[in-house]
Parts: C-alpha cells; sequence; structure tokens
C-alpha cells in the first residue's frame, strides 16, 4: 500500500510540475507578444496613416513625411527606432525624427546637447520640414532617452500652444518651462519695471491670449533691437487689445492707467469695458473718471454698468448719468462738451457776390489701427490720402501694427 501511494504521489508530482512549466511558457509567450504588439503597433499607425493619406503601396520621403504628420508625439517617437530604409538613404527613424521637430515642437538642440551638424529641407503639404542626416546610433539613443525622461521635451512653440489648451489652473511645471523660454524672457523684461514682472502666471495668461506669431515676432525685435520703453509696452499691450484679451485690459490699467483713460479712442474705451472682468481698484478708477467724461453717452454708460455690476446691481432702466455719478462719485458733475453759440447770419450784400474761401478748416481725429487694416482702408474710409496720412504721422514704408493710434488730417 505504501508503495502505492508513493507511486501516485510521484505521478501528481509529475503532473503539477509539468503544468507549472506550460504555464510559465505560456505566460512568458503572451508577455512576448504583448511586446511585440507594443513594438509594432506604432509601425501599424504609421502603415495606415500611409495608405490613407496616399493611397499608394510605395513609400517615398515626402509620402512617409504626410503621413506621420497625422502621429501623435508618442507614435513617433516610437518610430525613432525603426531602421527600415525608405528613400534617398533616409531611414524611417530620421523621417520620424524630422516629423517630431516640425510638427510636435520636439527640442531636438536641448536633446543632442547641441545643434545638428547637417540639415536637409524639403517642402510637404503642409510646408517645409528639416531632415537632419548623418546622426548616429549614440545621438538617436540620447534622442529617445530624452524623449522619454523629460517631462516637457518641446520647444517654446510647443509649450505655448499646449498651455492654451490647457485650462487654468495650468500645471506648475509646464509654467515653469515655458518661462525658460527667450520668448517669455523677453516679455518679462519689457515689464520688469511693473509688479507685473514677478507675476509670472499673469504674463503667461498675456502671452497665450494672443497669438504665437504675435509673440515671436515680438521676441524677435526685442533681440535685434532691445526696446525697453513705456511706449513698446503701451504698443505692445495694444496688440494684444486687438486680439481680444482680457489679460492686456488688465495689465493696461495697472501699468499705464491714464493713458488708457485720455489717449484711446472710443472704440478702444468700448473694447476694454467689454473685456474688463473683475472689481479691482484700477478698474473702479478708470470707469468713474469715464463717467464723468465728456466722452460719448454710450461710453459713460458701458462704463456706469461696469460700476453697477461691480457693486452688485442692475443698471437702472431709465438710465440716468447725474444718478449714477450721484451714486459712484459724489461731489462731481458730469464734463459735458460746450454747448455751440449760435451765430446769426449776416443780411448778404447784393453788390459783392461772395465768393467761396480759399480753404476751409476740417477737425483733427485719431484712429486707432485694428488687426488686418491698411494705409488705403483708413484712408479711404476717412476719405483722405495715403500720403496725407504718411506725412502727418512719419510713418516708414507704410508699416502700421494692431493698437497703433494714428492722426487723420
Amino acid at each position: 500500500m505504501e508503495q502505492n501511494l508513493a507511486t501516485s504521489l510521484a505521478k501528481k508530482f509529475r503532473i503539477m510540475t509539468f503544468s507549472l512549466i506550460f504555464s510559465g511558457a505560456l505566460n512568458i509567450g503572451l508577455i512576448a507578444t504583448c511586446f511585440v504588439r507594443q513594438d509594432n503597433f506604432q509601425s501599424f499607425a504609421f502603415e495606415g496613416a500611409l495608405q490613407k493619406s496616399t493611397g499608394e503601396s510605395t513609400v517615398s520621403n515626402l509620402s512617409a513625411l504626410n503621413a506621420m504628420s497625422k502621429l501623435s508625439f508618442r507614435e513617433l517617437v516610437s518610430l525613432l527606432t525603426n531602421r527600415e530604409l525608405v528613400e534617398e538613404g533616409y531611414s524611417k527613424r530620421d523621417l520620424a525624427l524630422a516629423a517630431l521637430v516640425t510638427f510636435r515642437h520636439f527640442n531636438l538642440e536641448k536633446a543632442l546637447g547641441a545643434s545638428p551638424a547637417q540639415k536637409r529641407s524639403v517642402t510637404v503639404q503642409s510646408g517645409p520640414v528639416e531632415l537632419y542626416p548623418g546622426l548616429g546610433e549614440e545621438q538617436f539613443e540620447a534622442i529617445i532617452r530624452f524623449a522619454y525622461r523629460e517631462k516637457w521635451p518641446l520647444m517654446a512653440k510647443g509649450l505655448f500652444e499646449l498651455l492654451q489648451k490647457v485650462p487654468s489652473p495650468r500645471e506648475e511645471s509646464l509654467c515653469q518651462a515655458f518661462a525658460m523660454t527667450s520668448e517669455f524672457s523677453a516679455l518679462q523684461l519689457l515689464f520688469q519695471k511693473t509688479e507685473a514682472s514677478q507675476d509670472v502666471l499673469t504674463l503667461i495668461d498675456l502671452a497665450t491670449e494672443g497669438t504665437w506669431d504675435l509673440l515671436n515676432g515680438f521676441a524677435k525685435e526685442q533681440a535685434q533691437l532691445l526696446d525697453l520703453s513705456m511706449e513698446k509696452r503701451r504698443r505692445f499691450l495694444l496688440s494684444y487689445l486687438a486680439q481680444r484679451s482680457k489679460t492686456a485690459v488688465k495689465l493696461l490699467l495697472s501699468t499705464d492707467l491714464e493713458f488708457s483713460f485720455k489717449r484711446l479712442d472710443d472704440r478702444g474705451i468700448c473694447d476694454m469695458l467689454t473685456l474688463l472682468q473683475g472689481n479691482f481698484e484700477e478698474s473702479q478708477k478708470f470707469c468713474a473718471a469715464l463717467l464723468v467724461s465728456p466722452r460719448s453717452d454710450f461710453v459713460r454708460k458701458m462704463a456706469a454698468e461696469k460700476l453697477y455690476a461691480f457693486a452688485g446691481e442692475t443698471i437702472p432702466a431709465s438710465f440716468d448719468v447725474q444718478a449714477a455719478i450721484a451714486r459712484f462719485c459724489p461731489g462731481l458733475k458730469v464734463v459735458n462738451p460746450p454747448a455751440p453759440v449760435p451765430v446769426v447770419p449776416e443780411a448778404p450784400v447784393a453788390a459783392a457776390p461772395v465768393s467761396p474761401p480759399a480753404s476751409s478748416s476740417k477737425s483733427v481725429c485719431y484712429h486707432t489701427v485694428a488687426e488686418g487694416e491698411t494705409l488705403w482702408k483708413i484712408a479711404r474710409h476717412y476719405k483722405v490720402k495715403v500720403e496725407d496720412l504718411v506725412q502727418v504721422n512719419g510713418i516708414e514704408n507704410g508699416k502700421l501694427y494692431p493698437g497703433m493710434t494714428i492722426q487723420v488730417p
């Protein structure tokens, strides 16, 4: 009986051993399959995008780049290990790197520690793309490590676009990464004499409420000729006001309240009042000054609406300026423009016909340049000559910028 028991136990032990070996082999196979599927997934995604974009089985550099332009950042990074040749000596990893830099704003210089020694430019459907021939294995390994280990492996434009997509409050590390760029440094330097220079989040809000071209163009101008004047800061904020930036309104009031109140035309004032948010000291001063100013009734009513809103009240249906002034500016009176003095015409003299005057006087007005306006368009609107606009304002090469105030003769 003991021998039969021992034989039975030995048989069960062998069965369990074979089961464990089979289970282990099966798990290893499944894991290997997962890795293979993970390695090949992005290649399948690339091939699918390639056939969808071209409808052809033959792969060229241009068709591959067009297909890669539709892949995500991580999909392109996964192709950096693919050495399969495509055309003219370029492999899929070479083209994936070019797509990463062009379409996903990958910071290649930071990954390599220097700018690539060789560059070649080609043009695809979405524009020019730079290729980087001659990169070796060590350089690609450094690129892959940087792409996976760095939390924000992007150039300034990529960080800018990411900040525009992410709602506030934004992740602190993302804001810090953008604050290290030369574009943000130029912006911060422009506000160095104001309290806003230390408010990184406010300046980031300002930058991202405009376009990348606007910020990048400003940074390039400052790199060529540094201008930290108040006039430069005004022009910069007015250009963002034209982009409907709420932060630009806040900074105009906090850094240049008198200029905002006195020098902007009614259109600019209305834009500021429309975008104005937050009940702070400068906003109240601004609206109160407008309420007692000689500006148009429409502007004064908009200012009163803001003051009532700040107080948590609704503007009366029958709006009265004096009542609003008594409510928010006690002791002050509205400044109305002087009433015209009636002129009694003299009786005509029959013996001496009156000849028309040699020249007639014309009142001078100012115009704030809006986005997309040209000298020809402004001159046509006011029925004046382009040459007169150029001469009166000293405009060089007909160059205008949004927010610029010009005199209309």
